[in-house]
């Protein structure tokens, strides 16, 4: 698939150190649109939405900061929010700005946990975004899904 003129320089943007300094695409060489497009089927498969991972992923980081620091449960889960100073933009220039606040999530059964940033939700939810391949923000939607869903 060849991209589109645009997307080539918004890849240019999401490059390691433009807008941030491990960049949004890891090791992943796919046009944008490929990246998303894959995401999306992996979704559709499940049965879900991008809309509706992002509203959980914020409502746990909600119920996350409640905690002011420390874990908190929330059904099978633990939540534990972080905040950092400062906020970051959106890289698809769409005048969005996340505070830098990290969340991770632990079930509680299985030991197994994910962590996101607040720029992620944004991603996820209005540009069905996860990150490239080899990205250290990248979420495997999979893992996500299972993770929200159990």
């Amino acid at each position: 698939m060849k991209e589109n003129p645009k997307d080539t320089a918004l890849r240019k943007d999401m490059a390691e150190g433009r807008l941030a300094r491990d960049g949004f695409l890891g090791d992943d060489h796919r046009p944008l649109l490929e990246i998303v497009d894959a995401d999306k089927a992996v979704l559709d498969a499940m049965g879900v939405t991008q809309e509706h991972l992002g509203q959980k992923m914020r409502a746990l980081m909600e119920k996350g900061l409640t905690g002011m620091g420390m874990e908190v449960a929330s059904g099978h889960l633990l939540v534990k929010t972080e905040e950092y100073m400062g906020r970051m933009g959106c890289p698809f220039k769409d005048g969005h700005r996340a505070a830098k606040r990290n969340t991770t999530l632990t079930d509680i059964q299985s030991g197994k946990s994910l962590t996101y940033s607040d720029l992620s939700i944004h991603l996820i939810e209005k540009h069905g975004f996860f990150q490239g391949k080899g990205s250290p923000y990248r979420i495997e939607p999979e893992e996500l899904v299972e993770l929200l869903t159990q």
